[in-house]
């Protein structure tokens, strides 16, 4: 059984196998694996499993500011497109258990980074997430971002 991540907006469960990282821990595992890391530090759900690095957190945002995962889609794409460097691999739409995700991939390299944010619930919350992987680990990647988001539900 995957180590249950902690979550006010989600109940969610990692992939199999996967283990939860210190900070530091983190640090080292991307120093001595990645040439760089798009994962925030200052949160507490990172995982590794099997070359991946897993990573979500919660987002809560005023009303007022609130997107529709299209408007974020052109945003990120956007802002991704500025930097010659990233390719980008895909980016669209999906629907796992009734909650919608916006999930696109984009790579630096043979550096990949999958992220996910699924659409704002009642309270005007969402989680947001990232894998990132080596190139040749893109299949463990696809896999493991599935298995998770089929464990996903909002909390009322």
């Amino acid at each position: 059984m995957g180590q249950a991540p902690t979550s006010e907006v989600v109940s969610a469960n990692m992939p199999k196998g996967a283990t939860k990282l210190s900070r530091e821990q983190l640090t080292n595992y991307v120093h001595n694996n990645f040439k760089q890391s798009a994962l925030p530090l200052e949160k507490e759900n990172l995982y590794q499993l099997d070359g991946l690095i897993i990573s979500f957190w919660d987002l809560s945002v005023n009303p007022e500011f609130k997107k529709s995962l299209q408007a974020s889609q052109s945003e990120m794409l956007a802002v991704l497109k500025r930097n010659s460097e990233n390719t980008i691999n895909y980016s669209k739409i999906i629907t796992v258990n009734n909650i919608q995700y916006l999930v696109y991939q984009y790579q630096k390299n043979d550096e990949v980074f999958l992220r996910f944010q699924s659409e704002f619930n009642k309270n005007n919350k969402n989680i947001c997430g990232l894998i990132q992987f080596k190139k040749p680990d893109e299949d463990k990647a696809q896999k493991a971002l599935q298995t998770f988001l089929e464990s996903v539900h909002f909390k009322e």
